[in-house]
């Protein structure tokens, strides 16, 4: 099976119908693909980041111009088909030869008796939120039940298999997170369906997030042979003493086929049925090999898909999603960039790119997805669709402080709501548990006025209105908060609240929401004193 030329994506397309389709015919004209179709959100992210980096290592645009002409004028599946091409031989998933984000040994066939056993995995173990060994041993799989994935058609196994090698996290001794670490948050540019002017196509969707040459990555462009972009074109470069691969050692666009994981699928012992994922009928493999050590990406690395935090005097650091999922107040460093400080939040090269781009941004908006995960346990993942705004180049500056204030009222007005709550519920809120869902109630009610501000400011910045849309944010803020106390401090089912404790929690979080400290945060002038009767 060979990933350029067997028909294994799954499209939905522009009349409705589902099927599947070869990497060169995400541009058909007749009929064409309009959205990814797997059976798993984590497959539809890393299909996506799949198609884009192939786009990326065989069909780079030379300058802004050239894409900006393919993606008013898509190529034909004749011409991907000649681009692809090239690297055939990079993307086999099964034989003797080189295979396709497996480790060039034949791990099966080197390891014998106890070791073969130990390092042989269920295919279920590939899917990243499968219950681990650990979790089997102890029957803690309450929630993800063992045995649901049992046999996998190829397609779905070496797309399971790209989703860990690009998402891997901590697997115990050896075995290496990411090149992003593991669980990294992914951000993408994609169409308004209802408010751009392209055509909703697949193509226009992927096409987005594809760099021009004259945008530079990490990577050493010296090393331009094939084994250099696709790690498993040549022996690994195994970790056992800790061995690093730096960007000094990989071509800039191994970024996008990074490989910190030893696996080989198992093509030797397969029994024809339906796929447990997607039903089709096909081969199915039941197991893997794999074993630890395998390459281990270190230094400064930045790939063109992911957000960094960045640090004084410290190596960015790729974002993670966190408990609490992609809200409203991570919009500004993922979209913009967050004002200077010690610390700072900054959007994906392909999002900073693009908005150099002289493209009505309201027609785009940025899918941000990936796995929260605790260590090699994933907790939830969680995808969410941010809107683009244009702001000129003049008042850009001012925009950005102005959305850090408003970002940060909401943090501290969701803490001072949390800590009410739980004064109104319990006798002793500190020695309760985690109330955070609280603040995600919180966000979730004031998200759309959030964005309802951003146009706002950008409108009243020029005028030196913004204080009024500072205002507005202060009494959305309070009367959600005030609302949201009595909704959670009313409920039935807290029957142990007491009244008296309730109405001071209340009366407390009203006065802070009237507080100096809320004011300094959003620039409000003082209220002048009440003069006593």
């Amino acid at each position: 099976m060979n990933l350029l030329d067997t028909p294994w994506i799954p499209v939905r397309r522009s009349d409705g119908s589902r099927s599947l389709i070869r990497p060169a015919e995400i541009a058909d004209p007749d009929n064409p693909p309009v959205a990814l179709d797997s059976p798993r959100a984590d497959f539809n992210g890393a299909l996506a980041q799949f198609l884009i980096g192939l786009l990326q290592t065989c069909y780079a645009p030379k300058d802004d111009r050239e894409w900006e002409d393919r993606l008013e004028q898509p190529p034909t599946v004749a011409v991907l088909d000649q681009a692809f091409a090239r690297y055939r031989d990079a993307f086999e998933v099964d034989g003797a030869g080189a295979r396709f984000m497996q480790d060039y040994e034949a791990l099966e066939k080197r390891l014998t008796g106890q070791k073969r056993k130990s390092a042989t995995k269920p295919i279920e173990w590939l899917l990243i939120d499968a219950p681990t060994e650990n979790t089997l041993e102890n029957n803690a799989d309450h929630f993800v039940k063992r045995g649901r994935v049992k046999a996998l058609c190829p397609a779905c196994a070496v797309t399971a298999l790209f989703t860990l090698q690009i998402n891997a996290p901590s697997g115990g001794v050896g075995h290496r997170t990411s090149l992003r670490g593991g669980g990294p948050l992914t951000t993408l540019l994609a169409l308004d369906p209802d408010g751009s002017g392209l055509p909703d196509t697949l193509w226009h969707h992927l096409w987005l997030n594809v760099l021009p040459q004259t945008v530079r990555l990490t990577g050493n462009l010296q090393l331009s042979e094939p084994k250099d972009i696709f790690p498993w074109l040549a022996p690994t470069r195994t970790s056992e003493n800790d061995q690093n691969v730096t960007p000094e050692d990989a071509h800039p666009y191994q970024i996008y086929w990074a490989m910190p994981r030893r696996i080989r699928l198992d093509f030797d012992h397969t029994h024809d049925g339906a796929c447990d994922l997607c039903g089709r009928r096909d081969r199915l493999l039941i197991r893997y090999v794999t074993l630890n050590y395998g390459i281990n990406y270190a230094g400064a690395w930045r790939h063109p898909l992911s957000p960094y935090q960045e640090r004084e005097n410290a190596e960015p650091l790729p974002l993670h999603p966190q408990p609490g999922g992609i809200t409203y107040r991570h919009w500004l460093g993922l979209i913009c960039k967050e004002p200077e400080g010690k610390t700072r939040l900054t959007p994906a090269i392909v999002v900073r790119e693009f908005q150099r781009k002289k493209l009505p941004e309201e027609q785009f908006r940025v899918w941000a997805f990936g796995y929260d995960m605790d260590n090699m346990k994933p907790r939830c993942w969680y995808e969410a669709i941010l809107p683009l705004y244009r702001v000129p180049e003049e008042i850009r500056d001012d925009f950005t402080k102005r959305v850090a204030q408003l970002t940060e009222a909401a943090e501290y007005v969701a803490g001072l709501l949390k800590s009410r709550v739980k004064e109104a519920w319990f006798k002793r809120p500190g020695d309760k548990g985690n109330v955070g869902f609280l603040a995600d109630s919180f966000y979730q009610h004031t998200e759309s006025d959030f964005y309802a501000c951003l146009p706002r400011l950008v409108d009243a910045l020029p005028q030196g209105r913004d204080l009024e849309v500072l205002q507005a944010w202060h009494a959305i803020l309070t009367r959600a908060a005030l609302e949201l106390f009595d909704e959670w401090s009313g409920n039935d089912e807290i029957a142990f609240a007491d009244p008296a404790r309730v109405a001071l929690a209340r009366d407390d979080l009203r006065k802070q929401l009237s507080g100096a400290k809320l004011a300094k945060i959003l620039t409000l002038p003082k209220r002048p004193k009440e003069k006593a009767a």
